[in-house]
């Protein structure tokens, strides 16, 4: 009985230590541990689920894109085609309207003609005549001269290679400056009222849509006009693109060559001569 005294309280205060224990930690680490963490879980879980949702949505509008141009495809191409049609007839009723205009102008130059043939300063009025629509492009011309043939380099693309409306009409200055007389370029007379401009890839010239290779033919001495048009910077220019861009040109000397008049020019100002 003696012998076990001394263990009581050795006894009670292990009790009271693990009661303080539980006391000051009542939550196992494990547990905290999980808890501290569970946030963080949770919204990373969330960001995914946003994720995946925001793919689904983002996949099933393209899907309604596409499908919808797939279905107005066929409408776009009739519309396109439609398009083409109708500018094709507008150019050709264009160019028509321009023949026949020529035909009516003509018409109008044999009447003048053969009214000034009656007076007796008649002929040198005429001739005074001719040269003015020489010079203006309101008459056709024929004779020597020379024929260039300007192109896109064979592998042109957007940036390169292409010719713009400034090489066009660097190599028609050029051809005024070595002495010509009249110049057409694809058919089109160009006077001091022709514009050559770009329009997108395509360049026009009086108004009128272009498509390369164009043919540009100038009227003069066929003897000095190859040299001198060399020796202009619209010659230098042109020369430049082939040597640098791989511009295709070809220039020929020809006996005869037919620059048409320009249908758009007409009779604005005019007065009766003579006495009053």
């Amino acid at each position: 009985m003696t012998q076990q005294a001394p263990d009581k309280p050795r006894r009670v205060d292990a009790s009271m230590s693990l009661l303080n224990n539980l006391m000051a930690h009542p939550i196992d680490e494990g547990y905290a541990v999980a808890a501290r963490t569970r946030p963080q879980q949770s919204a990373r879980s969330r960001h995914r689920i946003m994720l995946v949702v925001a793919t689904v949505v983002l996949g099933f509008l393209l899907a309604i894109a596409a499908s919808q141009n797939y279905r107005s495809a066929p409408e776009a191409e009739k519309q396109r085609k439609e398009l083409i049609t109708r500018i094709n007839q507008a150019n050709t009723g264009l160019n028509n309207m321009r023949t026949k205009q020529s035909q009516l102008a003509d018409e109008v130059r044999r009447l003048q003609a053969s009214g000034l043939s009656n007076d007796t300063n008649g002929a040198a009025l005429q001739q005074k005549l001719d040269d003015l629509e020489l010079r203006t492009g309101a008459i056709s011309v024929t004779g020597p001269g020379l024929k260039a043939v300007i192109d896109d380099a064979k592998d042109a693309d957007a940036k390169e290679g292409r010719l713009l409306d400034v090489d066009l009409q660097q190599l028609v200055n050029g051809l005024w400056t070595s002495g010509a007389e009249a110049v057409a370029v694809n058919g089109h007379r160009i006077t001091s009222l022709t514009a050559i401009r770009g329009a997108g890839s395509a360049i026009t010239v009086d108004y009128s849509s272009l498509t390369p290779p164009y043919t540009v033919l100038a009227i003069g001495d066929t003897a000095t006009m190859p040299a001198r048009f060399a020796q202009s910077s619209g010659g230098q220019w042109v020369q430049y693109l082939v040597s640098n861009f791989d511009v295709r040109m070809t220039i020929t000397t020809e006996d005869s060559l037919l620059v048409p008049a320009d249908a758009t020019i007409a009779l604005r100002y005019a007065k009766v001569g003579g006495s009053k």
